[in-house]
């Protein structure tokens, strides 16, 4: 009887050591899900993070066409006014030559 008792304690503290290494287990890896969870949570955030400044990259580059656009319209608008301002003062330049030698003469 006191060999069964004996036995049975044993069995018993064999159990509990193995139940309480499980638990250990168990423990590490809810502690490694845990940072798992935090790591993937810091990621996600930092990759929003970026698309948010990706987002906001692309909208200043539109913009900055947007301007450039303006610019090149601006630029040519006033290439042609030049032009016909010169093609004026040409005519008004050979007129005046015309009217000078005309009262020379």
């Amino acid at each position: 009887m006191l060999m069964v008792i004996y036995c049975q304690d044993d069995e018993i503290s064999s159990t509990t050591e193995m139940v309480q290494k499980q638990l250990e287990q168990i423990a590490e890896q809810e502690e490694l899900i845990a940072a798992s969870q935090r790591e993937c949570d810091q990621a996600q955030a930092e990759s929003q993070r970026q698309q948010s400044l990706s987002e906001a990259s692309m909208n200043e580059v539109k913009e900055v066409l947007q301007a450039l656009e303006e610019l090149a319209l601006s630029y040519e608008q006033k290439t042609q006014e030049v032009l016909l301002k010169d093609k004026d003062n040409e005519a008004l330049t050979e007129e005046l030559t015309r009217k000078t030698v005309t009262a020379w003469l």
